[in-house]
């Protein structure tokens, strides 16, 4: 069984996750965005203010192979009070086709300053 991954709030997030189609690793072309943003688990609410975008150059990602490595500073979750399970929502939209993938996740509030 694998772990779900685990988003302090106020903490940077830095979470390598391999993107699938049909069980086959997605290539995310060089010229596509993406974006993430925190949502409920039914999909009626999002949680972090605004969507993050992504880049290819984060360390460790290579989105020619579809491992995509999210990168989210303190203040995308800092303001977030929900704790428990979530999704993490990863859209690549290339040239105006946006795909979705969700990822289970836990928020867990983080405490210290």
């Amino acid at each position: 069984m694998t772990a779900i991954p685990e988003i302090v709030t106020g903490y940077v997030v830095d979470l390598a996750i391999s993107l699938k189609k049909n069980g086959l690793p997605f290539v995310i072309p060089q010229t596509a965005s993406v974006a993430v943003a925190l949502v409920s688990m039914d999909h009626t609410q999002r949680l972090t203010a605004a969507a993050v975008s992504q880049v290819s150059t984060a360390p460790g990602a290579n989105w020619a192979t579809s491992l995509v490595v999210i990168e989210l500073l303190p203040d995308a979750t800092e303001a977030i009070t929900y704790q428990g399970l979530a999704l993490l929502e990863i859209q690549v939209n290339d040239a105006g086709r946006p795909k979705p993938w969700f990822v289970p996740v836990r928020i867990i509030t983080g405490n210290i300053p």
